[in-house]
């Protein structure tokens, strides 16, 4: 009998692990939530920020000849599009060739390209907003689950 209890004992016990996380010092946690309430946002002429007051995400943006035919928020990886003289080329941000505003998270994550917004169908429009409706329309539910879903992929 004792050594059934032993035998127990050891089972209950033995495979009890324990785990270790290492983090940096100044390192913040953010809860990837696209219910949040986001309480400011800013950009300058290439980067856009949000945050919730604890913590803040940065982006880039970019102005596209199409949708891909996408709603706010829908995300396409490896985007594409061609430049003013027909070349294809990958989408890294910054760029103004039309008038589809499209966000990315860069930082602490990156994300998936997410659509955000026709630019009142003005190409020099969207040049010179795109960073600004980032921003603005970061406060959008839809577009937080576009950039927050996609972190992962």
């Amino acid at each position: 009998m004792r050594k059934i209890a032993l035998v127990l004992m050891l089972i209950t016990t033995i495979p009890t692990y324990a785990t270790t996380m290492c983090a940096a010092n100044d390192s913040v946690g953010v809860v990837l939530d696209p219910t949040i309430t986001i309480k400011g946002s800013g950009y300058n002429t290439s980067t856009w920020w949000a945050g919730s007051g604890s913590w803040t995400l940065y982006g880039v943006s970019a102005c596209l000849n199409s949708n891909r035919g996408k709603s706010v928020g829908g995300t396409v990886a490896h985007l594409h599009d061609t430049d003013n003289d027909g070349n294809d080329h990958l989408v890294t941000g910054s760029e103004r060739y039309g008038i589809w505003c499209w966000c990315r998270l860069t930082h602490p994550v990156s994300s998936l390209w997410a659509f955000n917004i026709n630019a009142n169908y003005s190409v020099a429009n969207c040049a010179s907003n795109c960073t600004w409706f980032c921003a603005r329309e970061f406060a959008s539910v839809a577009l937080r689950a576009g950039l927050f879903g996609s972190v992962a992929n």
